[in-house]
Parts: structure tokens; C-alpha cells; sequence
């Protein structure tokens, strides 16, 4: 009898098995699968969206700026010309109302330009910066010019793109920032959600309840708590184990009596902060779905920017980016993208009329988008820190707001720090002190690493990066860089293009061969950059261009 049991159990087992691995052969799901932005159903997704995109057009500047964001996203060409007419299409729209535009299209705009070319549309950025900062409620809130409330829709994108202007090196007013994020702690519900038009008690921290409550709302709010914590210096400060990449850092020994709070210049109560991320982490923990009756997709994109900066505040997201994707709200979201997409590409849900917005919401959701304006400059601590290395002997306040008299970074640890954070203002600072200590002997202190950074950073949208990345790969000494100066050459920034030019004779020695004018012509720099190639085929015949 026992033998019978046995040879039965043995039987359902052998039956399990088979079924397990007819279902990997059909390629059924798996727990321990995770999608990643680089999975091939994810790259097709975003293929067929991003194709979608490169034809489509819109009536609001916000719009043209979430196509442009989503192709830039996707590392298209930087000369895309779908690119190219979306930041001009924006550019216009602001020189000609930009008090008109709404604070999505504001806020969008803002988010686009710095990640395109912060440097040509400078002009452009200031001014939507300034109309951000005008229509700002007195409460902290963005919202409806006719309504006292603020809305909590509205000012993600304030919150957003105040960030993203950060981080690509304008300077945002501490007020902006502090007032913000007290009306966001005020307006949270007591569930920790958030509604639509916040509802507050003044001059109290007691938590009312809100009204229409979303998780495309709670996702918006939540977020935007993560990103002022960060602009306020109060993500916590990586350590050396934390990121490899911050090796030769020094860390500064904190008094141990010295609280969070003191060390973050604001009056915005550290305690508060925390408290409302985890009441809204609870709340979605509790409330986990991707579908929801409305506003999916835009719900979407605001879940990504919500779990890129709780993941960064966790300290998961610099430690291998590779490996911290691929959770499970993520897979859920591709798997609700996967049965929703069109076959021209696009999303179009239940309730949502705007196709072309919904597309870049779901292609910027499958990119983490987020993570990505990161991953490229993670926690700097804007209000804080400030931007840009100071000076020998110049005050500054530290990442934790201590008065510092002097550079607390060597020549090359700064321009490491500056490379990390792409900053040009610190790039160029860590450059020229090098150049100093040098005196023009060149360097073998100028690593492959720091090099093959620099050749890399010439691909950037901001033509200040570029400029610096052309003085560092010149500053190295080596001749393996002339062929990317040679690029460099018909960089459509003149000023990159005249650095570039400088910097070949001053690293060849060549100083009286094919230089430029201060006023030279797009062909003027084609011609030369020929010439160029010219010479160098003749010392090194093996190269590719």
C-alpha cells in the first residue's frame, strides 16, 4: 500500500514537472522574470510609440515639449528633426505668450529645453522660469488663475521642472521651494493620498481630508514631496559603500549632537517630510494597481517620477541601475502597456482624448525617464549646496550647510565630482585649476577614465558640458582625442566649435594650420574639420572617422 502511495505521488510530481517546463517552452510568465527598459518587449513598445511621435504634431507647446522629451529619452539624434521642430515649435510659443501658457505646457517646456540645449535656449528657459515663479500661489501651490486653491495636478510640473532647471544649473529661489513643499505636507489626506484641489488648515499641521482622491493625484503629490526633499539637501547623503564612484570623496565627521534638521538650511520641518512619504508609501502600498478608471497613462508617468525619487531617497537607484529595475509596479505597467498599445503605436484610453500626450506618457514610463534625469544628476542638494565649485578661499555652504572657507575638493577629485554630476559651472572650475597646476606640461594624471568621460560628455545637450569636455580632452596631452576634437569641430555651438579648433593646434602644435575665425560659418568649420582629417590620415592611416 505504501508502495502504491508512493509510485502515485511519484507520478503527480513527474506530472508537475512536465507541466512546469511545457510552460517555460511556451514562454509563460515567470515570477522571477523582471522587464527591464532594455527587455525586447519594451524596446519594441517604445519603437512603435517613439515612430508614432516622429509624425505627430500638437496645438500646445506642452505637448510638442512631452514629443521631444520622449525622442530625447530614447537617445535619438540630438539633430532628430522632430527634435529640432519641437524646441523651436516651444521656443515660439514662449516668445509669444508666455504669461498665456498654462503651467502643464509651463512646467513641460521647462523640463524639455534643459534636456535638450540649456545653453541655446537659455533666454527661453529664464522666461518660463520667471512665469513659474509669477504664478505661484501665496500658499505654495500651483494652480487655476481664477481658483485660491492650489492643484495638486498642476504643481507636479512646478515641482518638476523647478528641479530639472537645477539641475541643468539656474538658479531657483529657496521661497519657491520651502512654500511648495508646506502646501504639499498641508494637503495631504489623512490616508496619506492626495486630492485635486488641496484643502488646508492655516497655520496648522493637522491633515484634513481631501477631495477626489486618485492614485494619478497621490502619485503627483507624493512625488513632488520626494523631489523638494532632494532640492532641499534632505535626500540622505550616499556614502562611500553606498557608490563606488565616490571613492577619493572625503567624508566630513558630523557632532554627533548635531540633529537631520540642523544640518538642512530651511524652515521646512524635516519631520513633517518624512512623515508624509511614509504616509503616502503606506497608502499605495495599501492601494497597488496600475489600472484605474481615468487618467492611466498620465498616472503612469507620475508613478515612475514617485518610485525613481523614493528609490533615490532609499539609496537604490546609484548602486547598479540595472539591477533595480525591474519592479513590480514596473512589470505590471508593462504588461498593462503590452495589451493596450495600438498597432500604429499609440495608447488611447478610456475617458483620455489626447493620443499624442498618451503616447509619451507610455514611452516615458517603459524609459524610466525619471531615473534617467537621475542617474545623471542624483541628489545634489540644490538650496544647499548651490551650483557650481567655489573658489580658493571663497565662503560656501557645504551639502549639509556648514560654512566652509575653502575648496573642499582637490583639482582632480573636483572635476570626478563634476564629471559625476555634469555640471558645466564645475567642469570648467576643475579644469582650469588643473590647467594651472600643470602649467601646460600636459598629463598622465588625466586618466583613460576621466578621458573616455569627456569624449562621452560631448554628446550632451548643453553646450556648456561640451565646451568643457572639448578644454579637458585638450588638456590631456594625448593625440587619440584629435579625432574627437576634429567632431567637435562642426559642433552646431560656434563656441564649442572655436574651442575645438584652438584646442587642435594647441594639442598637435600645429598653430598656424586650418584655424578658425571667432565668426567662421557652419561650412567654414566643415572645410577645416576635412582638412583636418586630411592631416591626421597622413600620421595615423588606420583611422576611422
Amino acid at each position: 500500500m505504501k508502495r502504491n502511495l508512493s509510485q502515485r505521488a511519484m507520478t503527480r510530481w513527474a506530472r508537475f514537472l512536465a507541466i512546469g517546463c511545457l510552460a517555460l517552452m511556451l514562454g509563460c510568465p515567470s515570477a522571477s522574470s523582471a522587464y527591464t527598459t532594455k527587455s525586447p518587449e519594451v524596446v519594441a513598445m517604445v519603437n512603435k510609440a517613439v515612430a508614432y511621435l516622429k509624425t505627430a504634431s500638437h496645438k500646445k507647446p506642452g505637448g510638442w515639449a512631452l514629443i521631444g522629451l520622449a525622442l530625447l529619452k530614447n537617445k535619438e539624434s540630438l539633430s532628430h528633426p522632430k527634435i529640432v521642430e519641437a524646441a523651436d515649435e516651444v521656443a515660439k510659443a514662449v516668445q509669444k505668450d508666455v504669461a498665456g501658457m498654462d503651467i502643464y505646457s509651463t512646467g513641460l517646456s521647462i523640463i524639455f529645453l534643459t534636456s535638450y540645449d540649456s545653453g541655446k535656449y537659455r533666454a527661453e528657459i529664464e522666461s518660463l522660469l520667471k512665469s513659474l515663479t509669477r504664478k505661484q500661489k501665496s500658499h505654495g501651490g500651483w494652480g487655476y488663475p481664477d481658483l485660491e486653491t492650489g492643484d495638486t495636478s498642476m504643481t507636479q510640473y512646478g515641482v518638476l521642472s523647478t528641479w530639472e532647471a537645477h539641475k541643468a544649473g539656474f538658479t531657483i529661489s529657496q521661497d519657491v521651494v520651502d512654500r511648495v513643499a508646506k502646501w504639499l505636507i498641508k494637503t495631504q489626506d489623512p490616508s496619506g493620498a492626495w486630492g485635486y484641489q488641496g484643502n488646508y488648515v492655516a497655520d496648522s499641521d493637522k491633515l484634513v481630508p481631501q477631495r477626489k482622491i486618485r492614485h494619478s493625484l497621490s502619485a503627483a503629490g507624493l512625488g513632488s514631496v520626494y523631489i523638494c526633499a532632494d532640492l532641499l539637501g534632505m535626500t540622505p547623503k550616499l556614502s562611500r559603500n553606498d557608490d563606488p564612484r565616490l571613492v577619493g570623496l572625503k567624508e566630513v565627521e558630523e557632532p554627533k549632537e548635531e540633529t537631520e534638521q540642523k544640518k538642512v538650511k530651511t524652515n521646512v520641518n524635516l519631520e513633517l517630510i518624512r512623515a508624509a512619504e511614509n504616509r503616502g508609501n503606506n497608502w499605495f502600498q495599501a492601494n497597488e494597481t496600475i489600472e484605474t478608471r481615468e487618467e492611466t497613462l498620465y498616472y503612469m508617468y507620475a508613478l515612475e517620477r514617485y518610485q525613481s525619487f523614493r528609490e533615490l531617497a532609499e539609496g537604490k537607484a546609484q548602486r547598479d541601475p540595472a539591477k533595480n529595475e525591474g519592479p513590480k509596479w514596473y512589470n505590471d505597467g508593462v504588461n498593462y502597456l503590452k495589451k493596450t498599445q495600438k498597432e500604429k503605436g499609440t495608447w488611447h484610453c478610456e475617458g483620455q482624448c489626447d493620443e499624442v500626450v498618451n503616447t509619451a506618457f507610455g514611452a516615458l514610463f517603459l524609459l524610466r525617464s525619471t531615473q534617467k534625469s537621475i542617474q545623471r544628476g542624483f541628489g545634489d542638494g540644490m538650496l544647499v549646496g548651490g551650483v557650481g565649485l567655489p573658489k580658493e578661499g571663497q565662503e560656501f555652504l557645504d551639502s549639509e550647510g556648514r560654512v566652509i572657507r575653502k575648496s573642499p575638493l582637490g583639482p582632480f577629485a573636483a572635476m570626478e565630482a563634476a564629471l559625476e554630476r555634469q555640471n558645466a559651472a564645475d567642469l570648467r572650475s576643475a579644469v582650469e585649476r588643473i590647467d594651472q597646476e600643470l602649467q601646460g606640461k600636459g598629463s598622465d594624471l588625466l586618466t583613460s577614465e576621466f578621458q573616455k568621460q569627456f569624449r562621452k560628455l560631448l554628446s550632451d545637450p548643453s553646450p556648456e558640458n561640451r565646451l568643457a569636455a572639448v578644454k579637458g580632452l585638450v588638456l590631456s596631452g594625448d593625440l587619440d582625442n584629435v579625432p574627437t576634437l576634429i567632431l567637435a569641430l562642426e559642433d552646431r555651438d560656434p563656441d564649442v566649435a572655436m574651442a575645438a579648433s584652438d584646442g587642435l593646434c594647441r594639442l598637435t602644435r600645429r598653430f598656424d594650420a586650418f584655424g578658425l575665425r571667432d565668426d567662421s560659418t557652419a561650412e567654414e568649420r566643415r572645410v577645416a574639420a576635412e582638412k583636418w582629417k586630411a592631416w591626421y590620415l597622413t600620421v595615423r592611416p588606420d583611422t576611422e572617422f
